[in-house]
């Protein structure tokens, strides 16, 4: 399968350049050589000196450039096909583990303990050009914010969230933080890995249980310590300060004496936190001569395969002529006039891929010429959905059946208004990764519409039963109204051909009849009028329920094409989860430490 063509060292095209100058030379010197020609009769040249023929004059020009242009194309590497490779990271694993206990919003560290740490922290990634690094965060218990990845932005993304105010329990558990960071190495298989525990403060600490977590993983420990001696009182989100049991305000203090005591323990190096880099860089500091080996780290890329050989095996083919002539040339000769059909190709494509392209396109807001470019599907299905194309960005998703692609074509069905075809979106996807948050949430909000739907479509449909009903009963009304006058008619007309004398009678009989009659039509008329009023008033309803469902349908679009700016509120329902399962799973968190 051909995926395009590509070059993985195009700069050796440059190359090319000299193939050129190597024909002139050859001419120049095939002219300079002189001329047997002139001394040698024609009729015995061609027995003296059966190469000077023509062809043979020339193939010895263009045979070595020809070669010369196909082993640099074959050094350029050049590539039709991708495969897949696994990632392979230097295993320069670090794991690190912040304090987020009450006491870190304590400012005897300006701004604030924890935002002096989270700063830090950002430090340390611009450093980390190798290795893995991974984040846990802990407080009356450990949580994992990051496993081990090489992609430090993601770590450095979620700085702005990680603060005392997302851990579910209250305390200081570094214990736990320090055995789970171990876990993590251990697990990836990172043998001598390093751990960083950024605290305030030690309480409760187990060095034993400590000690012997590092030597299952293999790890080492390094401590910095954050605070003053001196203290501060930690504020609170309402204004004030925290206070103890007996009213008295709450002012933690580094605790230097304990920190460098568990350092001594645990043979860990332990800094206090400075304005520059200098602590982190003691702190982290490695042997450059020690070898570490290699992390997979569980995923694949794609990358193109250099098939430069075959210019090579078809350079080697031409050069046999100069060794024994024969049938190998012709074979080669056979070879070398087989290609491919001409492609039209811009310049880019000699450079970039097409979805590499696409990725260019989709970073300078261009998702149209994006979606054109892009030829992997999953990237193809992002861009249209950014230009708006959600039908083709459905198609897209639905090519593969993983949650993530179940959840993007949820949100494109969405905004067709196929509410049905999002929810079972969703489901899918959920089953797959039930722990996803934004497809639950999602799912939850397109349920609730198609709930209201329905409700007012069952409003709508009674509305319209009684509408009938009451025409109907107006129909019946006129019906018997015209009866009645008929039947008053009747009356007359007999009481006038039985008896003339009863003339006064009939004629009041006449007048009561007229009266009932203009008694009657006003009542029609005001049913008319109820009738006109109550189509007036259901259109209007009609109308107020598209522009309802408008509204509903701008504000879904909003609500989904709108990016999460609270990575806090996710890892806060994160923690409080994991925090109710070892909860029931029969842990208890030390209630004696508070801060």
């Amino acid at each position: 399968m051909i995926d395009g063509f590509h070059l993985l060292r195009p700069d050796l095209l440059w190359g090319l350049l000299a193939c050129p100058l190597v024909a002139l030379a050859l001419w120049y010197r095939r002219v300079h050589q002189g001329d047997w020609t002139r001394v040698i009769d024609a009729e015995l040249l061609p027995y003296l000196l059966p190469d000077q023929s023509g062809k043979a004059q020339r193939s010895r020009i263009w045979m070595p450039t020809l070669l010369l242009a196909l082993v640099t194309l074959g050094a350029a590497g050049p590539s039709l096909q991708r495969v897949e490779l696994p990632v392979i990271k230097r295993a320069d694993a670090l794991v690190i583990v912040l304090d987020l206990s009450a006491s870190m919003l304590a400012a005897d560290i300006q701004p604030s303990r924890v935002q002096r740490a989270r700063q830090k922290i950002l430090d340390l990634l611009d450093t980390r050009e190798e290795g893995v690094t991974g984040l846990v965060v802990f407080a009356g218990d450990a949580h994992v914010v990051t496993p081990l990845t090489d992609d430090t932005r993601t770590i450095a993304n979620l700085m702005p969230a990680l603060s005392p105010a997302i851990m579910p329990l209250p305390g200081a558990d570094a214990t736990s933080a320090v055995v789970l960071a171990a876990e993590l190495l251990l697990t990836a298989g990172a043998q001598g890995g390093h751990i960083l525990l950024m605290t305030d403060g030690l309480p409760g600490f187990d060095s034993d249980r400590v000690r012997s977590a590092l030597v299952d993983s293999g790890a080492s420990l390094a401590i910095l310590g954050i605070g003053t001696t001196s203290g501060a009182p930690i504020p609170l989100p309402n204004g004030g300060f925290l206070k103890d049991n007996d009213g008295e305000i709450v002012i933690p203090a580094l605790d230097r004496d304990r920190l460098s005591m568990f350092a001594q323990e645990l043979d860990a190096p332990y800094e206090e936190i400075r304005l520059d880099e200098q602590d982190i860089e003691t702190l982290t500091q490695r042997d450059v001569l020690a070898t570490e080996g290699e992390l997979d780290l569980d995923r694949q890329t794609d990358a193109w395969q250099d098939q430069g050989f075959w210019l090579a095996a078809l350079v080697a083919l031409l050069l046999l002529p100069a060794f024994r002539k024969g049938v190998v040339a012709s074979v080669a000769l056979i070879l070398s006039t087989h290609a491919p059909p001409p492609q039209a190709a811009g310049w880019n494509d000699l450079w970039l891929t097409p979805d590499q392209q696409g990725a260019r396109h989709l970073s300078a807001g261009q998702a149209p010429e994006a979606a054109r470019a892009f030829t992997d599907p999953n990237w193809r299905g992002v861009a249209e959905y950014q230009a708006g194309s959600y039908d083709q960005a459905a198609q897209s998703f639905a090519g593969e059946t993983t949650a993530d692609n179940l959840y993007n074509l949820g949100n494109s069905l969405a905004l067709q208004g196929d509410l049905r075809g999002a929810l079972s979106a969703y489901e899918e996807s959920l089953n797959l990764m039930p722990d996803a948050e934004d497809a639950v949430a999602n799912r939850d909000f397109i349920q609730s519409l198609l709930d209201q739907q329905e409700q007012q479509d069952q409003e709508s449909d009674q509305q319209n039963q009684e509408g009938d009903q009451s025409d109907e009963q107006n129909d019946s009304e006129s019906q018997g109204d015209n009866s009645s006058e008929s039947s008053d008619q009747g009356e007359q007309e007999q009481s006038d051909g039985e008896n003339s004398d009863e003339s006064e009678s009939g004629q009041s009989d006449q007048s009561e009849s007229d009266q009932e009659q203009g008694q009657q039509d006003p009542a029609m008329a005001d049913a008319q009028d109820m009738n006109a009023e109550a189509l007036e008033a259901a259109t209007q309803e009609q109308m107020a329920k598209f522009d309802e469902a408008l509204e509903e349908q701008q504000a879904l679009e909003q609500w989904l094409r709108r990016v999460p700016d609270d990575p806090g509120g996710l890892l806060r329902r994160k923690f409080r989860y994991q925090t109710m399962q070892r909860l029931r799973e029969g842990e208890e968190p030390d209630e004696s430490i508070r801060w």
